[in-house]
């Protein structure tokens, strides 16, 4: 018996033979857990289908059975499972990341909202999307009320806002509710569009248009460096600095505003050789890093916390540029906010290197 989680499936298959190297699944078995279906010509999803090689030193086929823990090794694709084998989570390789980014054909996906109703951004085809991260560990969770606004300017055109929080639902419930938003606001507790995006911070937001293409890729939704300058333990912001930092997020929400509105003849929608410069591609160690906080997500969720705290702590290993992973996995203060000494030792551990980089427009 095994849990297998890949993507936005998780479930249990009572029939796996599970230890910790190999995981023995049937047909059936492999295509309900991940979609993939096991063919004469290999495994196959939509138009592709890997071949299973056949080699001295590789079982991976035993009869009507599968190796997919040893299939996936064998492509260089995340897989990782607890100390016990029974949890075991498959991920994409950087390959197949790299390859849906590149196409800019903005990756779908599957997410619950508060009530549990799944949403799938193609389900919003024909409209330009905004779709912007946030948590409640983050100041931006007051941003939900920004973006009605922009939501309400731009009704009828078309448009709308899609908001994802990377973060748990209870978590998140309150800010949502308090907001109350009349776009979707989607609940990524396991960072599944952080992976597919390659988004390391929040807010970050993405651009796509009404044929699903990205027109702007990840970029800092509308926030700056300036909160350096605050006083630690006052939280007040020099008065040059907070002028600074809302002149930068008025801009930035102007030009949203501009493309909500105006679409493709807005002049902040980019390029296909403008968006290609500034996509960042995900290599193998983020699709890792990423199998290992989901790992650890799954383990919380099971009460065991120690070992969840060694898959985050491999993760932000792996990924040190994920302020989301490693935030998410942070202590908290009173507020919510992971925003304690640890963050600020990170933060002043970068240098000249920015926190938020700026979003050229």
């Amino acid at each position: 018996m095994a849990r297998i989680i890949y993507q936005s499936r998780d479930a249990v298959f009572a029939h796996a033979i599970s230890d910790l190297d190999s995981l023995w699944l049937d047909g059936d078995e492999i295509e309900s857990a991940t979609g993939w279906h096991w063919k004469p010509e290999g495994l196959c999803r939509d138009a592709s289908c890997i071949p299973i090689p056949r080699l001295k030193d590789l079982r991976l086929v035993d009869g009507y059975r599968l190796d997919m823990a040893g299939m996936w090794r064998y492509l260089g694709w995340p897989v990782v499972h607890d100390r016990t084998g029974m949890i075991w989570l498959f991920g994409e390789g950087a390959s197949l990341r790299a390859s849906s980014l590149n196409s800019l054909q903005a990756p779908d996906f599957e997410l619950p909202d508060l009530n549990g109703e799944l949403h799938r951004l193609s389900d919003y085809q024909g409209r330009r999307i905004f779709m912007v991260s946030w948590a409640s560990w983050c100041g931006c969770r007051a941003d939900l009320t920004v973006w009605q606004s922009l939501q309400e300017i731009a009704a009828g055109h078309h448009f709308t806002v899609l908001a994802i929080a990377l973060d748990k639902a209870d978590a998140a419930r309150p800010w949502i509710e308090a907001a109350t938003p009349s776009y979707p606001c989607l609940i990524d507790r396991d960072h599944l569009t952080a992976e597919l995006y390659n988004l390391v911070n929040v807010p970050q937001a993405v651009w796509i248009d009404e044929s699903g293409r990205i027109v702007r890729p990840p970029e800092t939704a509308g926030l700056t460096d300036h909160f350096r300058a605050m006083d630690r333990k006052t939280f007040l912001m020099p008065e040059s600095a907070r002028e600074e930092r809302d002149r930068a997020k008025t801009a930035y929400l102007s030009a949203v505003r501009e493309w909500a509105i105006r679409g493709a003849a807005s002049p902040f929608v980019l390029d296909e050789k403008a968006v290609m410069a500034r996509l960042k591609i995900p290599d193998s160690d983020t699709v890792n890093a990423h199998a290992h906080f989901r790992l650890g997500q799954a383990l919380l969720r099971d009460g065991r916390i120690d070992e969840a705290r060694v898959e985050f702590a491999e993760a932000s290993k792996l990924h040190p540029e994920s302020w989301a992973i490693w935030r998410q996995t942070a202590s908290k203060n009173e507020n919510g906010l992971a925003i304690g000494d640890d963050f600020w030792k990170r933060v002043d551990a970068l240098g000249d290197q920015f926190y938020y980089a700026p979003t050229a427009l």
